[in-house]
């Protein structure tokens, strides 16, 4: 049998007789009708093909250590394999947290300083070899380790920031490690309690009203701390969760192979929190209601970066979803914004989505790169005026309007629309497009051409160029890097673009080696402190590419992130925005808008505004993509 698959799908033990097994008398004028029926039965099972869903990812993948990745690809994947405390109603708009291997979602106690799960008995991980051949129990344990391996420095957790300052206890063992000592994963702390089997508690050093979203964060999951030692080095090529799929192949940035889990003990689809109105709701309940979860034998993943094979690969048919539609292709997927007709007569449908995310360029804020003066970096007048004059030069609506072909909003804060504490009356002409404000302000702050060569030079009188660094594999981040270098030379500014590998530029951005940057940052939960923490001084070095560092910023976002949901605390967010906007850390992009293509045969699809990719919630009907066959 194919791994994941009951038994009752290749052979009825109830049908079909084990050969040599006594009939009773009355049984046997219908033996050999029976044994007649087994041999057409068998080769019929054998011959049900599997059902494998095909994509692509944009990017290619950094690898599958839940603790020790945060790119969007990596993390989409993960959601596959690991299972959090957490999770998301599929369906529920606005977003719902519901239980996944915890019983129930909790209440805060003690004045938002304490949360207290207990975990669903006998679900099992994934089977592995570190597991000596035995079934292995998720327990509370797990989750103890694995959120203390976001704080050992070993690791290097690009989220180590979720857990910092977070948990009673937790700091110290980090900074015990950070002096040498190995972490100690042995050690008790009140922050994490182990009470029994099954439960654990946690105790905050202050309230946090978010504290639920981290546990529901994809990456934020229990993991085996034998498997975790049994690799070593290499636990991004072993994954082992209790998901509903294990990585049964994996090249390097070519190709991701899932399989169905048989270990698994499966789902079914909640349509509680539907919305009846809604035609993608009513489909997915349509497709899935009554059936165990998940359907899909197999997922087979591509990361292509060039736009037009991904989209080519659609049209195709060799994939059966096209994440995120090429810009590039927008006017022929979706002339005048409707489905063109050649495909909707193939039955392709597009679900749109205004995701909740923001795009933004990132200037490093430290006043040196690499040994070398950075000339963007600082706090002083100067530094402050160059990098607003910047933000005034380019060219965003642009952007929006050619490059994007109009699928993006232009952001007025870190904030998108979509998640809790966005304002939609939250309003600044920092950000807009003005190449004369930009040229007066340059002047007034002494970035003017002594040497007549037509490019300004720096107040002292030296030589002012700037290093843009985008991602190498991305047609769409070449071309917002040309419009980067065009923009800066209409106020006379040297700008030039280096292309570097994704996984490189996460790197170089996290330990400082850039002065100017393109990025972007998609929710992790559905709230504005997810946003504005890439602007906390504690998290420098981390989801802080910038590496801003402003006491009155952090004094607020350390208040707000004591506070639940309120009017209080949406006015302490409005005010670290303002701050954001006066220093310019970053120059504030787009929140994009995504066309999200499924063939017909793509059943119960419907895109998360926070989880990625819901393969456990996807069927493929296999003879209708056969029949497609050109």
């Amino acid at each position: 049998m194919r791994p994941g698959r009951a038994p009752s799908e290749g052979y009825n033990p109830r049908l079909c007789p084990s050969a040599g097994a006594a009939l009773p008398p009355f049984a046997a004028p219908f033996a050999a009708a029976a044994v007649a029926l087994c041999l057409l039965c068998a080769p019929a099972a054998a011959s049900v093909a599997p059902k494998v869903l095909r994509m692509a990812f944009r990017t290619a993948e950094a690898g599958f250590d839940p603790q020790r990745v945060d790119d969007r690809y990596s993390v989409g994947v993960l959601e596959n394999l690991f299972e959090p405390l957490l999770t998301y109603d599929y369906l529920a708009r606005p977003v719902r947290l519901v239980p996944l291997v915890a019983e129930a979602v909790p209440q805060p106690e003690e004045g938002g300083t304490r949360y207290t799960f207990r975990l669903r008995p006998g679900i099992l991980f994934a089977d592995d070899p570190a597991f000596k051949g035995a079934p292995r129990e998720l327990v509370a344990a797990d989750v103890e380790y694995a959120i203390k391996r976001f704080r050992d420095p070993a690791n290097r957790s690009p989220y180590g920031w979720l857990f910092e300052h977070k948990l009673e206890g937790l700091d110290a063992l980090a900074e015990a490690a950070a002096q040498g000592a190995r972490f100690d994963y042995g050690a008790r702390i009140r922050g994490l309690e182990v009470r029994d089997r099954y439960t654990i508690s946690f105790k905050l050093v202050e309230p946090d009203f978010n504290f639920l979203y981290l546990l529901a964060m994809p990456n934020v999951v229990p993991v085996a701390r034998e498997v975790i030692e049994a690799y070593g080095a290499d636990t991004h090529a072993h994954p082992v969760g209790t998901g509903p799929f294990v990585l049964r192949e994996w090249v390097r940035r070519s190709k991701i192979v899932l399989e169905r889990n048989p270990r698994h003990r499966g789902y079914e689809l909640d349509p509680r929190f539907a919305d009846p109105a809604d035609e993608w709701d009513r489909r997915a309940i349509e497709a899935l209601r009554g059936k165990r979860l998940p359907l899909l034998d197999r997922v087979e993943i591509y990361p292509i970066e060039e736009e037009q094979p991904r989209f080519l690969a659609f049209l195709n048919r060799e994939h059966d979803l096209l994440d995120e539609t090429p810009f590039a292709f927008i006017h022929q997927v979706l002339p005048g914004g409707r489905l063109a007709p050649s495909l909707k007569s193939r039955g392709v449908a597009v679900y749109r989505e205004e995701q909740p995310e923001f795009t933004y360029d990132v200037f490093n804020m430290n006043d040196k790169v690499d040994g070398r003066d950075n000339p963007v970096g600082g706090y002083d007048a100067a530094r402050v005026a160059l990098r607003r004059a910047m933000v005034l030069g380019h060219d965003r609506d642009r952007e929006i309007t050619v490059l994007r072909k109009g699928q993006a909003i232009a952001a007025q804060s870190p904030v998108p629309p979509g998640v809790v504490g966005y304002d939609p009356a939250f309003r600044s002409t920092a950000q807009d497009h003005d190449p004369a404000r930009a040229k007066a302000l340059l002047d007034l702050a002494g970035y003017v051409d002594r040497d007549g060569d037509g490019w300004r030079e720096q107040p002292d009188g030296s030589l002012l160029s700037i290093v843009y660094k985008y991602n190498a594999g991305s047609q769409e981040s070449r071309q917002l890097a040309e419009l980067w270098v065009k923009s800066m030379a209409d106020i006379g500014i040297r700008l030039d673009a280096e292309a570097v590998q994704f996984v490189d530029l996460l790197k170089d951005k996290k330990a400082g080696r850039f002065v100017f940057a393109g990025s972007a940052w998609i929710a992790d939960y559905p709230d504005a402190q997810n946003f504005l923490q890439l602007a906390y001084g504690a998290n420098a070095g981390t989801s802080n590419e910038a590496h801003f560092r402003l006491p009155a910023f952090d004094a607020l976002y350390r208040r707000s992130a004591s506070l639940p949901d309120g009017p209080e605390r949406s006015a302490l967010y409005r005010e670290m925005s303002r701050l954001l906007l006066a220093w310019a850390p970053w120059r504030l992009g787009v929140h994009r808008i995504f066309n999200h293509l499924q063939h017909p045969w793509v059943k119960g699809y419907k895109k998360h505004p926070i989880l990625y990719t819901n393969f456990k919630y996807l069927d493929v009907d296999v003879a209708a993509r056969a029949a497609s066959a050109p």
